[in-house]
């Protein structure tokens, strides 16, 4: 029997399944996200790739699984009602947060409101100190009244957060020793387990939102779980973290809040593996859906990754793949503000109603009904099982949109699209420009159903020179769940100046970590030997608020290891600030360990046989570039082998996604049957639009 390893991605708008049998042969499907019920959406998808390639249920050895289903909790805020038991005299952390705003001058900037309400934020009589001794042992019996109240007045989950118990967690230990006597299956979420380290706030922040998502995600995994064994399909399940790790279900249901960024990793890991087989080792990643548009930056071969972040105005501390996301999709709504100017997004359509052309109930002009008036999308979608209806994408320009502006409809989609653009040219900054890369010397690797239709003017737009357009791109995110592997993220606060570091101790610390992190591991059996270890520092300059992460490589710390550490913090500062102190001593704040299953994945991207060197299109069809009508090819990307070449306009079809390739922009097909564009400058762009027919 062919075993088949299977990826599923769920979008805002589609779902998304890779499978991969034995032989490396890849398999792909999509259909429409179930919004209420993402589990249904999922098992529509499995049923429709299984029937494809005639396999069983049973063939089905593992199941690997993007979900936004905690970062949907957490937008829509319908998390469970959830309550905080913290030290005496800190029940207002939440509130007060700290000093610092994200807009330094916007007077009238806002926080968002604490998702526990102060009247379900409860104070323990307990106190430890900040080098981990204990000033008050806990008082159990009363903590034990209090959440019998709790659970009395319908609260749906616990999050436990004490002052400095990453130094000593005893007194949360027995906190949930005294919850789980009188309510052995309650959702508690402990902060020195969610994350153990110093700051009060951030860590406050991260153990509620687990304890506010936890009950919801525990819920869905066990309803996909269900579904999953009701279909025949028994294969273990891994969950995608925010790092880009894989975790099992049932580490995934108690520790929700590493699931936050889960939807947008896949593909940022994909991303990664081509470029660990590809000439391009810089890229910039454009993930474009129905309803966002996701940039990740992979540098030297490697995604970036980060430790602290912001996610719905809630400081976090877990690590995560450096993203930023803004509100622009193919379902990304244009619209008139009270000006009179045109607006798109950051509101979506969605999967339900959808676009106008999806005949599905939309009544307002998005991001896809442009595309579709302007001939960059033919009728219809998903090889036909999506018939789009343009004349109706039309009418809603014109009625909504054109009549308003004085402008043809013409007109007014393409200035849809070119708002959509210059709204995701300020994201590519905002992970290029704004640190110090410069986007002119990377790729530009679209996917997502919509990535492709929009790259090659973004690439234009930001003068980077290639777009490289890889295989199967609205189903990219899902065959990155393929090629992740199973990875925990372990840490400890370490605080100490530069002349009171013990090296020792902090060896001794890391093997700690490592022995936790094995028995993660063995726990999920993964062997000793097929795991690898990632050991970082948080460092700063002694008095700075917020520190670097430097990787300390795999070899024991000893003087030389720690000089070599302090010049790549150094070094690190240099590149991110714009400057370097070497006469001021350094600190260290936490140590950090990844350990990652090892994995081998060189089968999984096959090579393509070559070509004749010349693609021949299956239609010429006129569509919209610059405010004229030009005959355009439109090409099959089944029918595209390596060496293939084509110039602009064009348009690439396939299941799942379009490629729009501009005019005066060159093609080809490399040997691993991703899209090659070299981005035609501006004044050729100019040049080829003049002279098209």
């Amino acid at each position: 029997m062919t075993e088949l390893k299977l990826g599923v991605d769920v979008g805002g708008t589609f779902t998304d399944v890779v499978g991969i049998n034995g032989a490396g042969e890849v398999f792909f499907a999509k259909t429409p996200s179930t919004p209420q019920d993402q589990s249904i959406g999922v098992l529509n998808g499995i049923r429709i790739l299984l029937e494809q390639m005639g396999a069983p249920a049973d063939s089905v050895t593992s199941v690997a699984h993007g979900t936004t289903v905690a970062t949907n909790t957490l937008l829509e805020r319908n998390g469970a009602v959830t309550a905080l038991i913290t030290t005496e005299g800190f029940r207002d952390v939440l509130h007060i947060g700290r000093q610092s705003r994200p807009e330094l001058y916007d007077l009238h900037a806002r926080k968002p409101e604490p998702l526990i309400p102060r009247r379900l934020r409860l104070e323990a009589k307990e106190r430890t100190l900040h080098n981990g001794s204990l000033l008050v042992q806990l008082d159990v019996e009363d903590l034990k009244r209090k959440v019998k109240e709790l659970i009395a007045a319908h609260v749906e989950s616990i999050a436990v957060c004490f002052l400095h118990s990453y130094a000593n967690p005893e007194n949360e230990q027995r906190a949930l020793e005294g919850i789980r006597e009188i309510a052995p299956d309650f959702p508690v979420s402990v902060s020195s387990e969610i994350l153990p380290e110093f700051r009060e706030f951030e860590r406050m922040n991260t153990t509620v939102l687990n304890a506010y998502v936890q009950p919801r995600m525990q819920h869905y995994v066990s309803q996909l779980r269900g579904r999953l064994d009701e279909n025949d399909i028994c294969a273990p399940l891994t969950i995608m973290q925010s790092s880009g790790g894989m975790m099992t279900d049932q580490v995934s249901a108690s520790r929700s809040v590493n699931t936050l960024l889960s939807g947008p990793a896949g593909g940022a890991l994909a991303a990664e593996f081509l470029a660990r087989i590809t000439p391009y080792r810089n890229i910039i990643t454009g993930d474009l859906g129905g309803t966002s548009f996701d940039v990740a930056v992979v540098q030297n071969g490697k995604v970036g990754i980060t430790g602290e972040g912001v996610i719905e105005g809630f400081p976090v501390k877990f690590p995560h793949i450096d993203i930023t996301t803004i509100g622009a999709g193919g379902g990304s709504v244009a619209w008139l503000d009270a000006g009179g100017a045109l607006r798109v997004g950051p509101r979506s359509a969605g999967a339900v109603p959808g676009p106008v052309c999806y005949s599905k109930g939309g009544e307002e002009p998005a991001v896809t009904d442009a595309h579709a008036v302007l001939g960059r999308v033919g009728g219809e979608l998903l090889g036909g099982a999506m018939k789009l209806d343009i004349p109706a994408a039309r009418r809603a320009i014109e009625d909504r949109l054109a009549n308003a502006l004085h402008m043809t409809v013409e007109e007014a989609a393409e200035g849809i699209l070119r708002v959509a653009n210059a709204n995701m040219v300020r994201a590519i900054r905002v992970m290029t420009v704004e640190k110090g890369i410069d986007p002119r010397k990377f790729v530009l690797m679209p996917y997502g159903g919509a990535g492709a239709l929009h790259a090659v003017d973004l690439a234009r737009a930001l003068d980077i020179p290639t777009v490289v357009i890889p295989v199967a791109p609205g189903n990219f995110s899902a065959f990155g769940l393929l090629v992740a592997p199973i990875r925990y993220d372990e840490a400890c606060t370490y605080h100490k100046h530069q002349r009171d570091v013990d090296l020792d101790k902090m060896e001794a610390l890391f093997r700690a970590l490592e022995e936790t992190a094995r028995e993660e591991m063995e726990r999920d059996h993964v062997r000793r030997e097929e795991v690898d270890f990632q050991r970082k520092v948080d460092i700063r300059y002694f008095g700075q608020a917020y520190e670097l992460t430097v990787e300390v490589g795999d070899q024991p710390v000893d003087r030389t290891v720690w000089q070599q550490l302090v010049e790549e913090f150094s070094r690190r500062h240099q590149q991110s600030y714009g400057f370097r102190k070497d006469d001021d001593p350094v600190e260290i704040v936490s140590l950090r360990l990844s350990v990652v299953g090892k994995t081998d994945h060189t089968a999984l991207y096959a090579k393509s046989r070559p070509g004749t060197g010349s693609a021949e299109p299956v239609q010429i069809r006129p569509a919209y570039f610059s405010g004229k009508w030009m005959q355009t090819g439109i090409f099959d990307r089944a029918r595209l082998k390596a060496n293939d070449r084509f110039t602009g306009p064009a348009i690439v079809a396939e299941h799942g996604a379009t490629s729009v390739i501009g005019p005066g922009d060159q093609a080809w097909v490399d040997e691993y049957r991703n899209i090659i564009v070299t981005i035609a400058g501006r004044e050729a762009y100019r040049t080829a639009v003049a002279s098209a027919e």
